[in-house]
Formats: structure tokens, sequence, C-alpha cells
């Protein structure tokens, strides 16, 4: 008998535009080109948006940051250069936050106009506003390539950086370093309720959690523009990152339904109530199961 339910499509049987992306994730998380899976999601809405060109883009950044080095500084400045000491650290860093926040004038975007070229890396750049997470990746990718020993943090509403020393980094923020005390007033600022603020919300993020963290603003940007057709694509991403979480396929079917693929929602749907049956929301699912299943095409 056929699998009624089957197996999400490998990258080879993917459009064009998401078989790199779902390459690009199948690797182990260190692996993982994060710049590259930010080039793909762009590529959805630009497809002139690609890896190398992205990649150009922050290296360019990078020999700019070199370049206002002091000449001895400058060997340390690569990846892999086993940078050690605190002032080669710190220099560097500081040369980068120049070179980010000064010269190329790069800020947050308004948190209440925030639209979904704030998340794209490439538009960002042309821009000079983005996402917190946004800004975040340009400054982790152009810091690896000089040897900085960077990593992502997703704050609850908030996404920043720690560095050297223990050093927290607002990328949002000009790159400005955060107190503990700091970190619980921007979580409150973005969340708009006080948070109280624990040390364990500084576990370095994994890349795959930053890819989704993207995906996820993204979508939500989307569906409060009630732009059904991107929000779905963003979707697919975020079904490729993770195939096995069925919260993520149900809300896929809801927004197949939405985009007028009234066959693949009910699928999906029924995959959904079948995998799931005991799910809260299951009387929900099975009222737009309903009405989808009588517009089926």
């Amino acid at each position: 008998m056929p699998d009624p339910f089957p197996r999400e499509p490998r990258a080879a049987r993917l459009p064009a535009l998401r078989a790199p992306f779902a390459g690009i994730v199948a690797r182990p998380d260190p692996f993982i080109d994060l710049a590259a899976a930010c080039a793909c999601i762009a590529a959805e809405a630009d497809p002139a948006s690609t890896p190398r060109v992205l990649a150009d883009e922050l290296d360019a950044i990078a020999d700019r940051v070199r370049a206002t080095l002091p000449q001895e500084l400058r060997p340390c400045a690569r990846r892999d250069s086993g940078i050690r000491t605190p002032y080669e650290l710190n220099a560097i860093l500081d040369a980068l936050h120049e070179v980010l926040y000064v010269e190329m004038g790069l800020r947050g975007a308004a948190r209440d106009a925030w639209e979904p070229r704030h998340a794209y890396l490439g538009d960002v750049l042309r821009l000079g506003r983005g996402l917190p997470i946004a800004l975040g990746v340009i400054e982790l990718e152009v810091g690896w390539q000089l040897g900085l020993p960077l990593f992502g943090i997703g704050l609850p509403g908030h996404f920043i950086l720690g560095g050297p020393d223990g050093r927290l980094i607002d990328p949002y923020d000009r790159g400005r370093t955060l107190s503990e005390d700091d970190c619980a007033h921007v979580m409150r600022q973005a969340l708009g309720r006080p948070v109280a603020f624990r040390r364990s919300m500084l576990r370095p993020a994994t890349r795959r959690e930053i890819i989704a963290r993207i995906l996820g603003n993204l979508r939500g940007i989307y569906l409060s523009r009630r732009e059904w057709a991107p929000a779905l694509a963003t979707l697919e991403l975020l079904v490729i990152l993770d195939p096995r979480d069925p919260a993520l396929r149900r809300d896929r079917a809801l927004l197949y339904g939405r985009c007028g693929r009234f066959t693949d929602a009910v699928r999906g749907l029924d995959r959904y109530l079948e995998e799931m049956p005991e799910a809260p929301d299951r009387d929900e699912v099975r009222i737009a199961r309903g009405i989808f299943g009588g517009r089926r095409n």
C-alpha cells in the first residue's frame, strides 16, 4: 500500500531555489554555512541573491576592517589566525564596529516599521537598517573571517552576540556593550513586559537555531502584512530545516489553504491529525480541514 503521508522531498526534488538551502542545512551544525543559508532565504524574494554574491560583500567588509588596523595586527585578523591576547581581540573587534556602525552606518530598523528587506542580509547592507538578528549575522560572519570568537545569543525578543572575555554586544544598537541589566532592559523593550534575566539565557545559539529565528521573524512579518504566498515560502524553508516538527507542517497546510491550494491543505491537515490525534488544537484543525475539503481543487 502506498504511504498516504510520504516523506518530505529530498533536495534533488525540491524547487531549484530550495535545493541549495536543503543541502546547506543538512550538514552537521558547526559546518553549516550561515551566510549561504541566509542568501538562499533571500533568494525566495530575489533570485539574484546568491551565496557567492553575499560572500563577496562580506569578504569586502572584512578586507576593509583589516585595512584600518595597524600593520602588526593585520596578520592576526584572519580566520584560524590563533588570536589569543585581549589586546589583539579587542583592537580587531573595535575596528569591526568602527567599520560596520560608523563608516557603513548600520543601524537597527525601527521595530514598528520592520519589513522583509530588514531580514535579508544583502538588503540590510544596502539599506543600512536591519533586524537584530540580521545585523548580528553580518557581524558574526565578518568577525569570524577576522578570527574573532563571536557567537549568537537568542534572548527572548532580542538577538545579541557574545564576544571575548564575556563581552555582550548589541548589533541592533551599533555594537554597544551590554551589562546583564541592559539585557533585561532590551528584553523588556522588545516584549513590552518585564522579563527576569537568567544567565542561562546567554547560551550560544546553534546555527540551525539562528536560521530558524530568521525564518520565524520573516514569517511573522509576512503574516502581519497578510502576504500569504511569501509566508508559505518561508514555512517551506522551515519545514526543510526541521522536517520532524508537525506544528510546522500544520501551519504550512493552513497556508496552503490561504493560497488556494486546497488539496494540499487537506492532505497536510490529515497528516497532522494522524500524527497528533490528541493535539489540543485538533478541533480547530478539523474545522479548517472541513472548510478546505469542500473546496478541493
